[in-house]
């Protein structure tokens, strides 16, 4: 069934799956009514689901949210002034920053699950395709483009490479600036190594990037347009029209 629904979705025309993410993370963003924000949160892990076979992205996404949200969720709750959540408590706990700290963590999920779900809404072909088609920056960004994949593929093995380097020597927090130190270091290096390489082979490289130029003006200007209208939408359904 979720086979079905993703080959369904990778037919709909890429603009309209990107006007799609862009509703999805404007509505999230503007939006402070709760009821909705439970509605878009349902929404989003719905799709994270259904896209990614499981949802094992979902399950990392969820491991990164706590270290944003519980720290939202305590300092609210503790340095919001207001009527105490249990009186006689030591721990001076305030069911006015409970609240607050509640929202806002509601809030901070969906928009990070939403633009989660954007991002999984395009290709990384599609993606560049659009980049490449913005007026006066697409051009201006092509390196960028072409070193973002290596380099973070790079990246990400030299992180993982420090941290189990830093977990050996018994984690160590003397150690910890070291080994950020380093990681610095080598991705500096290899982002170095990597834009070398990019100069040597600029016109072979350049061959490789996805023609973004088949749907023209008219389709960039249409989704100019119909970003335009969605930004009203959101900001009429926010309240702040």
């Amino acid at each position: 069934m979720s086979s079905l629904i993703i080959d369904v979705i990778n037919r709909v025309d890429p603009v309209s799956r990107a006007l799609l993410g862009i509703s999805l993370l404007l509505t999230s963003a503007l939006n402070d009514l709760f009821p909705i924000a439970v509605i878009q949160l349902l929404i989003s892990v719905s799709l994270l689901i259904i896209m990614t076979s499981g949802g094992s992205l979902l399950k990392e996404s969820a491991r990164l949210l706590c270290w944003l949200v519980v720290p939202i969720l305590l300092l609210h709750a503790l340095f919001t002034p207001g009527e105490l959540l249990v009186k006689g408590m030591a721990i001076p706990v305030s069911i006015e920053g409970v609240q607050l700290g509640g929202w806002f963590a509601l809030h901070l999920m969906v928009i990070f699950l939403s633009a989660l779900v954007f991002s999984r809404l395009l290709s990384k072909e599609e993606w560049i395709s659009f980049m490449l088609r913005v007026p006066g920056w697409g051009e201006k960004a092509v390196p960028y483009i072409l070193l973002l994949e290596p380099g973070l593929k790079k990246s990400r093995e030299i992180v993982r490479r420090e941290y189990a380097d830093w977990c050996a020597c018994g984690k160590k927090f003397r150690q910890f600036p070291v080994h950020i130190n380093i990681a610095l270091t080598d991705t500096l290096n290899e982002n170095r190594k990597d834009a070398s390489e990019l100069w040597h082979d600029w016109d072979q490289r350049v061959l490789s990037i996805p023609d973004g130029s088949h749907s023209g003006n008219h389709g960039m200007a249409t989704a100019v347009a119909v970003i335009a209208a969605v930004a009203i939408w959101a900001l009429y359904l926010a309240g702040g029209v």
